[in-house]
């Protein structure tokens, strides 16, 4: 079916490429045209709406790269049946029991070793390719020449920002807090200490997932607790039935809709139950948020933190995935009762964070461009991810999937015992950064596979590296069972 345009409002306000944008995306959230439906023909919009062809296609191509709009070949553009700002609304509503998901929050899989800093099938590196550089260069010259920035900063961090952000979790992740609860600090890793000193002293029982995230438990050693280890599945992430295994534990650091790296997602009631026990035992909840904006078979859930009503919760974000990972901005929600011991620490362990970055990031998010690139992102990786679930199948049809809905990686578990943590290196060695699953379990379980980053790496690489990956494991099989 083909629609009809109907009534149409040019605002007058930004070039006609803006206003055109803004009203064609105007009508596709509010449902007034069917989805799957198809748009007049460009030529007809421009007789239409008395518009030049190339500005009426240039905005129907940023619509399909949005996720608004399908392109089709011979016919021309169809209204999508879910438009994409519905996964950047959290819902209480759990999802279907198919869809595992992953999620997390910071540089998973990186390491400390010598090589070189990121590669190709890298976890937790984006596409920087696809990221609007010209337009970060441009805002940030807008700031440079601002003394207020090269000044001492606010101890919490950089005010717009903080505004920026309580409007975009609240919308986004149901995070219920104001300016004042938000702590921005210098990347994910510090926000993950400063929690762990906050929740926990020396010698306390802190829990952490497993498999779980390698720098977190760097970061908790350091803040020198006594970590307990909680078994996480690519089913319902961390195991609620186990929590009576923490008796005494102060901090429990959880991925609650999206395990990292097994991509299990909690569900509502489990997530209920975990918030009562923890009220009862009086054991803060650590919530680390990482690629949340990255679902691609249903909404984000709801945080932790806003079920709780923001008391006992911990909710830790950053910037390195949905942006770039040297801009180094992370930041956490806090009750308003623990700010000024987080402000102290941050101040003492970190510094002051740049203020250059953090002005540059409020531009980004206040102005819209955020968003947009949001959607455009979670459409490119969900079209890298079903093509690497594909190469999975035809190279690798023995292995489990984990982590197969959501996310910037796959991760695959072996039904045999490989050494891959050799595996890896060799795979290092050409130029493939995969991590070992083995890298991420702690808790004695021995389990091998591989984390796959998908993100920073074309479709003829990621082909290339699979068919890499098939021809050297049957050497590290041989070598794990010898």
């Amino acid at each position: 079916m083909r629609i009809e345009l109907g009534s149409f409002f040019l605002t007058g306000q930004g070039t006609l490429q803006q206003q055109l944008y803004q009203a064609l995306r105007e009508k596709l959230l509010t449902a007034q045209w069917p989805a799957d439906a198809l748009l007049p023909s460009s030529r007809q919009l421009a007789a239409d709406l008395e518009l030049s062809r190339n500005t009426i296609n240039q905005v129907l191509q940023q619509l399909v790269a949005e996720g608004y709009l399908q392109g089709q070949v011979g016919r021309g553009y169809q209204i999508m049946s879910t438009a994409p700002d519905q996964f950047f609304q959290a819902s209480t509503e759990a999802p279907l029991a198919s869809a595992q998901t992953e999620m997390t929050l910071l540089d998973y899989g990186v390491t400390a070793k010598t090589g070189p800093a990121s590669g190709l099938m890298q976890p937790g590196v984006p596409d920087l390719s696809a990221f609007p550089f010209a337009l970060w260069q441009k805002l940030t010259q807008r700031h440079s020449g601002r003394a207020a920035l090269a000044g001492m900063a606010d101890a919490l961090g950089y005010m717009p920002l903080r505004l920026a952000l309580k409007d975009y979790l609240r919308q986004s992740r149901q995070v219920v807090c104001d300016e004042d609860c938000i702590l921005i600090t210098p990347g994910a890793q510090a926000a993950l200490f400063i929690a762990a000193k906050l929740a926990s002293k020396a010698g306390d029982k802190v829990a952490m997932e497993s498999p779980g995230y390698p720098r977190l438990r760097q970061a908790l050693q350091l803040a020198e607790a006594e970590i307990l280890y909680l078994e996480a599945s690519s089913d319902h992430g961390v195991a609620t039935s186990e929590l009576d295994l923490l008796n005494g534990c102060k901090a429990l650091f959880v991925t609650p809709a999206h395990q990292y790296p097994m991509g299990g997602i909690m569900p509502l009631t489990e997530r209920l139950y975990l918030l009562e026990w923890a009220r009862q035992q009086q054991c803060v909840l650590v919530e680390d948020d990482y690629d949340s904006e990255f679902q691609f078979k249903h909404r984000p859930i709801a945080s932790l933190q806003g079920l709780a009503q923001g008391q006992g919760v911990i909710y830790v974000g950053s910037f390195s995935k949905t942006l770039f990972p040297a801009l180094r901005l992370g930041y956490l929600v806090l009750p308003k009762q623990w700010m000024p011991k987080a402000a102290a620490l941050l101040q003492a362990v970190y510094g002051d964070v740049a203020l250059l970055p953090q002005a540059v990031t409020s531009d980004f998010i206040v102005e819209g461009h955020f968003g947009r690139h949001l959607r455009k992102m979670r459409q490119l990786y969900q079209q890298k991810q079903q093509y690497c679930l594909q190469l999975i199948a035809e190279f690798l049809p023995e292995v489990k999937l984990h982590a197969r809905y959501a996310g910037l990686h796959i991760s695959i578990e072996f039904p045999y015992t490989v050494a891959d943590q050799q595996l890896t290196a060799e795979l290092l060695r050409q130029g493939y950064r995969v991590q070992p699953l083995s890298r991420y379990v702690f808790s004695g379980t021995q389990r091998t596979g591989l984390v796959i980053g998908l993100a920073n790496t074309t479709e003829q690489q990621l082909l290339l590296g699979m068919q890499l990956i098939a021809r050297l494991l049957p050497l590290y099989k041989k070598a794990s069972e010898t």
